[in-house]
């Protein structure tokens, strides 16, 4: 597999880009973030990648962050979800909100992005309600309140599941500024 392409941005529109490795040209897909992220023509790039093999092709799907491309298989991993789906997505929400959707079951909110009817968004919320914790903090970055949180209430007994819930309710219902207020509120939704 190629884990990532470093080389010379050759061309970039919000679809796709092409890196140039010593000679080769390399076509990736990208999603709208990593559009905006990219440096101008001619400058050094480096791009996480994803390799699609299909009977008929050999995709290569590129990403600024590792967090996107993590994303990125993990819609993958949802049943009838592709990657030209999973790219739609990338491009259309970002992981916070997503899994604030996905937590919140709001399959209006899915419905927005491209290619995304109703069954589709309940399968989303289905299928990766108990994933969605996988994906990895921002590197370097210190864990938000909520995780600290939810971490915080399974110590004390309740589940995983009923913590992020409780936690995802106090969120939407009072402004917190520390992990122990965000527990507090937490509390009194469980």
């Amino acid at each position: 597999m190629i884990a990532h392409i470093n080389g010379i941005l050759e061309t970039k529109s919000p679809a796709r880009a092409i890196i140039d490795v010593g000679g080769i040209g390399y076509e990736l897909q990208i999603p709208a973030s990593t559009y905006s992220a990219l440096p101008e023509t001619g400058d050094r790039v480096r791009l996480y990648t994803h390799l699609h093999v299909r009977e008929d092709a050999l995709l290569l799907y590129g990403f600024s962050k590792i967090e996107e491309l993590e994303f990125f298989r993990l819609l993958l991993s949802v049943s009838r979800i592709g990657p030209g789906v999973a790219l739609n997505i990338l491009s259309g929400i970002s992981f916070a909100e997503f899994k604030s959707a996905v937590y919140s079951e709001d399959i209006s909110r899915m419905n927005g992005i491209s290619g995304i009817g109703t069954k589709t968004a309940k399968r989303l919320v289905l299928e990766l309600k108990d994933k969605i914790t996988e994906i990895p903090a921002e590197a370097g970055q210190p864990p938000d309140i909520a995780s600290s949180a939810v971490a915080g209430m399974i110590s004390l007994g309740y589940t995983r599941t009923a913590a992020e819930a409780a936690v995802h309710r106090a969120l939407q219902s009072e402004q917190v500024y520390d992990v122990g207020e965000l527990i507090k509120a937490a509390l009194k939704n469980v």
